[in-house]
């Protein structure tokens, strides 16, 4: 008994080691998991704050280079401000005397300090960019160096550039970031008016027209919509092309001007090829909807014709051996006349089926007449042999008892049919 318990013991104390060497096994491993996913994280995070490192680095580069081009494309001056953007008064720029005036900006005294500290004027009349955060741009003259600090005062045309055509408030929304740039002289400019009425209103008079209107301009921008008046009436005339850059200034300077087909025209031109491009496809539909529909007739034709030959071949081959002359049994001639103005005859016992007259046609092709669309009609006297009347009847039955008879097919319609 004693043997037996301390044996019992022992293989217990086994038995809870071995569990005990489980437990820290398993727990082991589940810290092992727990240390790689955090050494896993750890790892995506620096990744993750290295390519974060990396972009920036990238801006910045980019930003960088972009400033020192900008520095030489400015002779050496560089300036830009993040500025809250202000109505400018109404024809201040005109009660100052200032022709170009429609795109003349007023900037804070800070902004002409820099400048001028850099001799900006060294590159003749100062010129800026003007740009929003939601990406449009647009540029400008300077009027004066009089505004409040921290603002840019706008006129009407340049808000409803950077704002949008349909802004009628002439109020600014947002800030922009003015960036001073030394522009090229423009060479060439291609407008579009917004409406057709331009050209009919200006005729010939076209270049007078915008030469006047660029008088009162500083700059041109690609994409920007200026207003020409004539008459009266102000049109609306998009910057659609520049040489030699898509910025350019035109203050002295000889632009060649060309007018494009206005906006209405073209979207008149764009809807009329439209609609003709989707006759011409539904023409092409119909044209392929017929040449389907032809093929499937076709087909269905082609099979018509097979099963009709398939039935014919049948009759056919059901069909008993003419009898002879000396048949047992009286007889009769039967000369079959199609409708196609073919021919056929038969010799047929009297005592046969009647419904075999019918096979027999069927089996010659009937003249083209649909199978069971047709009578048998025998003349002087007129007697006329259906096939749903004679099922049961044998061909003396029918009334074919003369030596000879010459039966025509004659055509059944479905009304007939289907009162029978």
């Amino acid at each position: 008994m004693l043997g037996r318990e301390l044996e019992n013991r022992a293989n217990k104390l086994v038995r809870e080691s071995k569990e005990r060497a489980e437990k820290a096994k398993r727990q082991a491993e589940k810290e092992r998991i727990v240390r790689q996913r955090q050494d896993e994280r750890q790892r995506q995070f620096e990744e993750q704050k290295r390519q974060q490192r990396l972009a920036e680095e990238a801006a910045a580069e980019a930003e960088r280079l972009k400033h020192d081009e900008d520095l030489e494309t400015n002779n050496g001056v560089w300036w830009q401000e993040r500025l809250m953007a202000v109505p400018l008064e109404a024809n201040v720029a005109e009660q100052l005397g200032i022709k170009r005036s429609t795109d003349k900006i007023r900037l804070p005294k800070s902004a002409g300090d820099a400048l001028m500290s850099q001799d900006a004027p060294k590159n003749g009349a100062m010129l800026f960019e003007l740009a929003t955060s939601a990406g449009r741009s647009v540029h400008a003259g300077v009027l004066d160096f009089s505004a409040t600090l921290g603002t840019v005062a706008v006129p009407a045309h340049l808000i409803r550039n950077l704002w949008g055509l349909t802004t009628c408030d002439g109020q600014c929304h947002g800030d922009v970031i003015v960036t001073y740039r030394r522009l090229p002289k423009g060479t060439y400019v291609r407008f579009q008016p917004r409406s057709a009425g331009f050209q009919e209103a200006v005729g010939e008079s076209v270049e007078q027209v915008l030469q006047a209107s660029m008088f009162t301009h500083s700059t041109l921008t690609q994409g920007e919509w200026v207003q020409v008046q004539h008459a009266g009436t102000l049109h609306d005339l998009k910057v659609l092309a520049l040489k030699p850059q898509p910025a350019v200034s035109i203050i002295e300077t000889d632009l060649e001007a060309e007018v494009d087909p206005s906006v209405e025209t073209e979207e008149k031109l764009r809807a009329e090829e439209e609609a003709a491009q989707q006759r011409l496809q539904a023409m092409q539909r119909a044209e392929e909807e017929a040449i389907k529909q032809a093929m499937q007739d076709a087909n269905l034709r082609e099979q018509a014709q097979a099963d009709r030959e398939k039935i014919r071949q049948e009759k056919a081959a059901l069909l008993p051996p003419e009898p002879s002359s000396n048949a047992e049994g009286p007889i009769v001639s039967c000369l079959f006349r199609m409708p196609d103005g073919t021919r056929a005859s038969r010799v047929f016992l009297q005592s046969q089926p009647a419904k075999m007259l019918f096979d027999f046609a069927d089996a010659k092709g009937a003249g083209g007449l649909p199978f069971g669309g047709y009578r048998l009609v025998m003349q002087f006297p007129r007697r006329v042999i259906n096939a749903a009347s004679v099922q049961t009847q044998s061909i003396a039955e029918a009334g074919l008892t003369s030596p000879q008879e010459v039966l025509l097919l004659e055509a059944v319609h479905q009304a007939e049919l289907d009162a029978t």
